[in-house]
């Protein structure tokens, strides 16, 4: 989206999509929003209290000026969920965050996988996530972690060593590394083509509170999650359990039964929760079939997929859809045609469903 004062809008970090969608029906521009949205129109959204405060706020303090300084800076792009570089991975999620903000350059998600677990990783730890990762990118793979310490920076080390792409998600801004160790990483990532990206605004610090939500988005950027490596409460599980309930896969490596403090893969694998795995092909036939289907996805135009987006919950009708996008009728309805042709949706007592 050309919009600069999408940068803007995205600092404010407040607004679901859904209300970031009805913003723009009203305003047309992130511009228009910026210098328009009142009181008002905040308390009809249902942001009330210390929220709708923060965001006359940030309007108060921000200049374009300065924030573009800094997004010049720091190189700093930011997707729109409905933009055609916003992840496709993410946009199936039912709850998605409306802005990603991006250093580097996003590749193509429809093959790639998470590797997680513990910050505290033992010798057999960092083996196997070398190992799982080095033959994950020699069969393409896109490598997503989280750039803290342990089994995510083997894994985004390895996949630097071995000539692949990786994508760091951070619990912070993309300006803020955490930790300090991991500021050269973070450039490597960014120098070798892939990229740094969070969902939180610019200058915002890591919280302990932030690292499920950027758990989410490692599980939702990914066909499947691999843990590696992991203790009984350990973050990792956390990604583990949002793939699954996404309905992606999750493999485990079991671990030493001798150290219960790192059990946590095993109890996973024991739950049914978790493939266990331990060699790569047994990743790769599980993940064949997904990621045909994955590509089918793919080639859908920018505005299927948003259409898509919008069912994924269930059946529309066409009032529904022009409410819910910004298509006019006539334009809804060339859509709706395209993906009957494609065999993607179907017509069901005057609601459109996916198929």
């Amino acid at each position: 989206m050309n919009d600069e004062y999408l940068f803007l809008f995205a600092q404010w970090g407040i607004f679901t999509t859904e209300q970031c969608r009805i913003i723009l029906n009203k305003f047309g521009s992130f511009k228009a929003a910026w210098k328009g949205l009142s009181y008002e129109d905040i308390h009809n959204l249902n942001v009330r209290g210390e929220k709708a405060e923060r965001v006359l706020e940030i309007r108060e303090r921000i200049s374009f000026e300065q924030m573009m300084k800094v997004v010049r800076e720091l190189e700093v792009k930011v997707c729109f969920v409905d933009d055609a570089d916003y992840p496709v991975t993410l946009k199936q999620m039912e709850n998605g965050p409306p802005f990603l903000f991006v250093r580097g350059k996003l590749p193509d998600f429809h093959k790639a996988l998470a590797v997680v677990g513990t910050r505290s990783c033992t010798d057999y730890g960092r083996l196997v996530t070398k190992r799982f990762t080095a033959d994950l990118v020699r069969h393409g793979f896109v490598v997503v972690s989280g750039l803290a310490t342990g089994i995510d920076s083997v894994a985004h080390k390895t996949t630097l060593e071995n000539n692949g792409i990786t994508v760091a998600v951070l619990g912070s801004g993309v300006d803020v590394i955490t930790p300090n160790s991991n500021h050269r990483l973070a450039q490597n990532i960014i120098q070798s083509g892939g990229a740094i990206i969070s969902t939180y605004p610019l200058g915002t610090l890591a919280k302990r509170h932030h690292f499920p939500d950027r758990n989410i988005i490692i599980a939702g950027l990914c066909q499947g999650t691999l843990v590696t490596e992991a203790g009984q409460h350990s973050g990792a599980l956390i990604t583990a359990r949002e793939a699954h309930e996404l309905g992606r896969e999750v493999f485990a490596v079991p671990n030493d039964i001798n150290k219960y403090a790192l059990s946590g893969t095993n109890e996973y694998i024991r739950g049914s929760k978790a493939k266990l795995v331990d060699n790569i092909g047994h990743i790769l036939e599980d993940l064949k079939m997904q990621i045909k289907d994955m590509r089918q996805i793919l080639d859908l135009s920018h505005d299927e997929r948003i259409l898509l987006e919008r069912l994924a919950s269930g059946g529309k009708t066409i009032d529904d859809l022009v409410i819910e996008t910004t298509f006019d009728i006539p334009k809804l309805c060339e859509i709706i045609l395209q993906l009957q042709l494609k065999n993607a949706i179907a017509e069901q007592n005057n609601r459109f469903v996916i198929i």
